[in-house]
């Protein structure tokens, strides 16, 4: 955000303005601020989009009635936060970008991008940290070979007779359980038992 407000506010790094129908071409060197700019943005809401939620998800103990609540709550106030920063984006930075300039339009979101990390380093005493318990994508390859392995199997009608670990914990430290949900029945031949 830094970069792409350096762009459009500091005079070296953006094209001159245009003197009627006639405009001055940007030199190669304030295409490359703009599009690193760009490109800086893609890459670090590529990498953070998907963490949020789970980060903010891993805050709340499941097994606690009272977290539980609070997390569906969390997920309420997540989404209508971003939600009304969509808002905001769409009308009041548009709005500040064609009537006041694109270096105040850009320079507002980077000043509020900036509060925003400040004080998420600043509450990081205050966070929950699961420990990884091991790869995912590895844990989906055994799914996807088991399943082919017994792709020819008959689910039991009663899952009492699939595979389950018997105590609440997972079998993988660090993990929790999921139970067991009808809702997805086409890889439940994952969970029979071999015999």
């Amino acid at each position: 955000m830094t970069t792409l407000t350096l762009s459009a506010s500091v005079s070296l790094l953006k094209p001159l303005s245009c003197i009627g129908s006639v405009c001055v071409a940007a030199s190669i060197g304030q295409y490359a601020v703009f599009f690193l700019g760009l490109y800086l943005i893609a890459l670090g809401t590529g990498g953070i989009k998907p963490c949020v939620s789970s980060f903010g998800a891993d805050q709340f103990d499941d097994t606690n009635p009272k977290e539980k609540k609070k997390k569906c709550s969390f997920f309420n106030w997540f989404y209508f936060s971003i939600n009304v920063g969509l808002l905001v984006s769409n009308s009041v930075i548009v709005w500040v970008q064609d009537n006041v300039g694109w270096g105040w339009g850009f320079g507002i979101p980077t000043v509020f991008m900036g509060l925003a990390i400040g004080s998420f380093f600043y509450g990081t005493p205050l966070y929950r940290f699961q420990k990884p318990g091991g790869s995912p994508v590895t844990r989906m390859c055994q799914v996807v070979v088991a399943s082919l392995r017994k792709l020819r199997k008959k689910v039991p009608l009663d899952h009492s007779h699939l595979y389950e670990v018997q105590d609440r914990n997972s079998a993988i430290q660090g993990s929790r359980r999921l139970e067991y949900t009808d809702e997805f029945k086409y890889i439940s031949c994952v969970l029979t038992k071999q015999q």
